[in-house]
Parts: C-alpha cells; sequence; structure tokens
C-alpha cells in the first residue's frame, strides 16, 4: 500500500467511527436514563465518555489483532497480500449493505428502570464496551502493513471520532434540540458502512 491508501484509510476509519457513533445507544441512551436518574449534565458526560472510552478500547485491541494477523499473512504472500486484504474490505462491504437491504437496523433504545447510580453506570458502561465497532476491524487488517505508525493513528482518529461524537450529540441533546435524530443513518447503518468499506477496498485494490 501507498501514501494513498493510507490516507483512504484514515478517511475511511474517522467516517466509519462517527458514523457509528450516531446511534442512539451511543448518545440518546446516556441522555434518557441520566434524565430518568436525575444526574447532572457534567455527570452524563463523564459516563458517556468512560462508556465510550471502553467501547473504543475494545474495538482497537480487536483491531490491533487484526492487523497482527494481517501482518504474518502479508508478510509471506508479499504484494499479493495487499489484494487480500483489498478483497476482505470489497467482501465484508457487500455483506454489510445485503445485510442492511435485507433487514433494517436493530439498534433501539431500551427503556429502563430506575436502579441505583452505580449499577446504571456500570450497565451503560458494560453496554458499549461489549459492543465493540466491529465495522473498523477490516480496516485495521487492511492496514496490517503499514507499520504501528499507521495502527497508532487508525486507534487515535478512532478514538476521537467515537468518543468525541458521542459527547457533542450529548451536549447538543441536552441543550435542547430533543428532536435530534439521524433517521436515515439509524435505518441503514449497515448500508452506509457496507458502501464505506467496499469503497475503502476498491481504492486498496486500485492503489496498492
Amino acid at each position: 500500500m501507498n501514501e494513498t491508501n493510507l490516507v483512504t484509510l484514515v478517511v475511511g476509519a474517522v467516517t466509519i467511527s462517527i458514523l457509528h457513533a450516531l446511534l442512539p445507544s451511543h448518545w440518546l441512551a446516556f441522555v434518557l436514563v441520566g434524565s430518568a436518574q436525575g444526574w447532572r449534565g457534567s455527570k452524563i458526560m463523564r459516563i458517556a465518555f468512560l462508556a465510550g472510552s471502553g467501547h473504543v478500547l475494545m474495538t482497537i485491541l480487536l483491531g490491533l489483532t487484526a492487523a497482527l494477523l494481517a501482518q504474518k499473512i502479508m508478510s509471506s504472500l508479499g504484494h499479493f497480500g495487499t489484494y487480500i486484504s483489498s478483497g476482505i474490505l470489497i467482501v465484508l462491504g457487500f455483506v454489510y449493505i445485503l445485510l442492511g437491504v435485507a433487514r433494517k437496523s436493530n439498534h433501539h433504545t431500551r427503556p429502563f428502570e430506575k436502579p441505583s447510580d452505580k449499577i446504571t453506570a456500570l450497565s451503560l458502561f458494560l453496554m458499549l464496551t461489549f459492543s465493540p465497532c466491529e465495522a473498523m476491524i477490516p480496516v485495521f487488517f487492511a492496514a496490517g502493513n503499514l507499520g504501528w505508525s499507521t495502527l497508532v493513528t487508525l486507534s487515535l482518529v478512532t478514538a476521537l471520532g467515537t468518543i468525541g461524537s458521542m459527547i457533542l450529540l450529548i451536549y447538543l441533546t441536552m441543550m435542547g434540540y430533543k428532536k435530534l435524530h439521524f433517521p436515515l443513518i439509524e435505518k441503514n447503518e449497515k448500508v452506509v458502512i457496507g458502501t464505506i468499506l467496499f469503497t475503502l477496498g476498491i481504492f486498496a485494490a486500485l492503489y496498492g
């Protein structure tokens, strides 16, 4: 892969992380639960930041594992490994598109009762931590032969894109934008992300 592919992967990582953060479970759930618990805005955003950090950390760990696997595979395949990583992005993108067309996104904000603050905060943390952004994993895999500086860059943009978008959306909602929704993204997330992965794969194949 060359510098063009590096820029393409970084742009793709930023786009996917932001789009993924638009899902209601990543921001609206915190506002609704926080309101039900009587939390202040600062506490809601603090808990969202911690939960988002756990979510990003799990995503990055899985992504780095995929990248290490890619390094071993590509080192033995040479330049041909580029086409394998490109093919993975294309195939996964196509699969995501098919899944999105077959059924709409199943992300819904579940109603919460009012347990203790600690249990509630822990539940929100675990909810995001154990639901990593799986769409980022093939991006890390495709970047496996670009070195650790690229992987660190992808990790940083994933963290900033995801957590930054979460905090911004929560803040805007608490400021009075009660009808802040993204129905097109919420209903077609898999199709949109699938299209991005598919496009990344095409670019990687053409400019690898």
